[in-house]
Parts: structure tokens; sequence; C-alpha cells
């Protein structure tokens, strides 16, 4: 604030003096500040250009096999940032590694590009944006509130339930806010493949009651030689003390996915449940409830159930050391009657830095001891 104060004054200045001085004083004004970009930035006369990115590197030792590995995440982002007369003008550059291993010599680490676009027009009206970048594909409300137990696995998808189509890569995308939360958006998307395109269409809305959305995909629109497609909705809904969701999604081949979730918050604890369900009689369940004993120690059981035959229970306890230090250990136990100990000591001293210190035990008689250390800069 102080220093807009005395940029403006020192314009004032050079305004007023300009006429009566044969030199005017000359005022530069930041590029970022102007574009009301912060973080860690370099500024021309035209473009700010803002650096973003993160480094992890974890090493673990299996002690009952004596063998180790290595791990290593990083990614670094470049967005260079000017005004146009149809609002902000960006060209983005992410690269990432190409896997996480770490590797040396004649196999040493190769480079992603793992975006490369250029987007022009306001977030608040219109966006178009075209180059190597992610989806417009909205695919969220579709994950359990359970805590220990997500329900990510019956469908082979890491990141809730699964939309078909084949979405991002190569792109061009329009994506605008119709106002009161509302946001559309439609694209060409996977345009990398010769005889392949995808016309991708997206609806969200974002208000006080919650968040909803739903998504359609139409795959090989160039080619049309299979007419795969997916479709994927779901919604959250925001009571007094509790949260209700839905999703589901479907394709071409009639395969199909359905999630109900529902949570609720008391003084001292927190109850949530959640079920996901597909065809042929397949569906999997959860239910879970965390305790917040006081500031430092927090407690949580679940039990997981799959198809009626497999099912799991967890334990878990956190505790806080101190402002920086939380150290938790997890139980585990399933109908194939193995139980797994997971312990975990968490640092994070701030400036973006985190540091775990892990041990696993399993009673089939593999242990690890593992160290992950990460920084991300912005």
């Amino acid at each position: 604030m102080i220093k807009k104060i005395l940029l403006g004054s020192a314009a004032v200045l050079a305004l007023g003096t300009s006429a009566q001085a044969a030199d005017p004083i000359a005022v530069a004004l930041d590029t970022c500040d102007l574009l009301n970009i912060t973080g860690l930035t370099i500024s021309s006369e035209t473009d700010c250009l803002k650096i973003t990115g993160n480094v992890s590197f974890e090493w673990t030792w299996q002690t009952n096999a004596a063998t180790t590995d290595a791990d290593l995440d990083w990614a670094l982002k470049a967005a260079s940032t000017a005004n146009s007369d149809f609002g902000p003008a960006m060209a983005v550059i992410e690269l990432r590694e190409l896997d996480d291993d770490v590797h040396v010599g004649a196999n040493a680490q190769a480079v992603v590009l793992e975006n490369a676009y250029v987007s022009i027009g306001d977030a608040a009206a219109t966006v178009l944006s075209a180059g190597k970048k992610g989806s417009i594909a909205k695919d969220g409300d579709d994950e359990t509130f359970t805590a220990l137990f997500d329900l990510d696995g019956m469908d082979g998808n890491d990141e809730g339930i699964a939309l078909t189509g084949d979405t991002g890569g190569y792109v061009l995308q329009v994506s605008s806010s119709l106002g009161d939360g509302v946001n559309g958006a439609l694209g060409l998307e996977d345009l990398g493949d010769a005889d392949n395109a995808s016309l991708v269409g997206a609806i969200g809305v974002s208000q006080s009651w919650g968040t909803a959305h739903a998504t359609f995909v139409y795959d090989d629109l160039i080619s049309n030689a299979v007419n795969n497609w997916g479709f994927h909705t779901g919604a959250t809904f925001n009571l007094d003390n509790a949260k209700i969701r839905g999703a589901f999604s479907t394709d071409q081949a009639s395969v199909w996915t359905a999630l109900i979730s529902a949570q609720a918050t008391f003084d001292m604890f927190t109850l949530a449940a959640g079920a996901e369900f597909q065809a042929a009689n397949q569906w999997e369940a959860a239910i879970s409830g965390v305790a917040k004993v006081d500031d430092n120690v927090t407690l949580t059981a679940a039990v997981r159930l799959e198809d009626g035959n497999l099912w799991d229970v967890a334990l878990k306890g956190a505790f806080k050391v101190s402002d920086t230090l939380t150290a938790s250990a997890k139980i585990n136990f399933d109908e194939a009657s193995v139980t797994t100990l997971n312990t975990d000591l968490d640092w994070a001293p701030g400036g973006g830095t985190t540091v775990n210190v892990g041990f696993n035990a399993s009673s089939t008689g593999a242990t690890s001891v593992s160290t992950k250390f990460a920084k991300t800069f912005e």
C-alpha cells in the first residue's frame, strides 16, 4: 500500500511539473503490480513473468528385502502475462520429469513438456486458450467425505469417478463466466492424434448452497469410427452442519458408476459415510468418524466394505507435538487377516518446505523406512 501511494504521488508530481520543466520526471510503474500479480516475478516494460514450481525427493529402504528405492518429483512453470484489449494475455510453459525414478548415466532423467499454451481474456468474462493444456472437463464433486478410505479403488481411478474419453493434450478452448457463479466451457481436445479429436462441453456452478457440474465428451470426432462418448455429473449441497454429495458417470457402452456420500459435523465429532456402485451389482462403501479430542490430538476410525466379502478396519491417531511437528500412527486390518502399521513424523518448518519420516510394517513380514523432503515456490 505504501509503495502504491509513493508511486501515485510521484506520478502526480511528474504531471504537475511537466508543464513547467523541459524534462519532466519519468515514473516507472512495475508491470507485475499493474497486473496485480504477486510472488516470484520478473518484470519488463510490457510483461510480467511469474515462476512457480516444486521439488520433492523420497528415499525408501525395504529393510526386510535389503533393497532401496528413490523417487524424484519436480515441476517448473513459467507464466508470462501482458495486458491486451481483450484482457490478460498469457503464455505458459510447464516442465516436469518423465517419471518419478532417479536415473543416472545413459538413463538420465528426461524432461516432459507438461503444458505449453497461449490464453487471452479475463477469467471473470471469457478466456480463449490454445496449445498443450489440461482439459476444461469438470469432474469434481465425486469423492466420498469418508476419512482413511475414499473409495477410489473400485473403478481403478485415483481421483474419484472416471470420465470416459480422451481429453486434454493439444487443445482449442473457450471458457466463459455466465454470472452468479456459473461457468461454461467448450473445446476441441486431444488434437495430437492425426485422425482424432474430442469435443468437450462443460458447465459448472458454485454458490452458497454448494457446487455442481456436468461434462460431456464426444471422442473420435474427426474419424467418427467408434463414436465413443462419456458423461459425468455431480453436486455437493451445503447444509447447516452437514454436506451431501452425489455423482454419476456413464458412456456409450452403458458402463456406469454412481456415488453418494454425506458428512455431519458436531462439537468434536465428524461422521461420514459413502458408497459407490457399478453395474453387475458391484459396490463399495465406507463409514468413518473423526474425533478432535483437543487442539493437539485427533483420533480417526473407519470401516470399508466391498462386494460384501472384502473389508478393512483402520484406526489412526494424529498428535501435534509442536506448531511445526506432527506424529501419527495408523493400524489397518483386513479380511485376509493382514495387519499393517504406518507411522509418520511430519515436520513443516515453513517456507513451503515439508519433511516426512515414516516406518511401515506388515504382519506378512514386509518392513520399510522412508524419508521425503519437499519444497514449493511461487
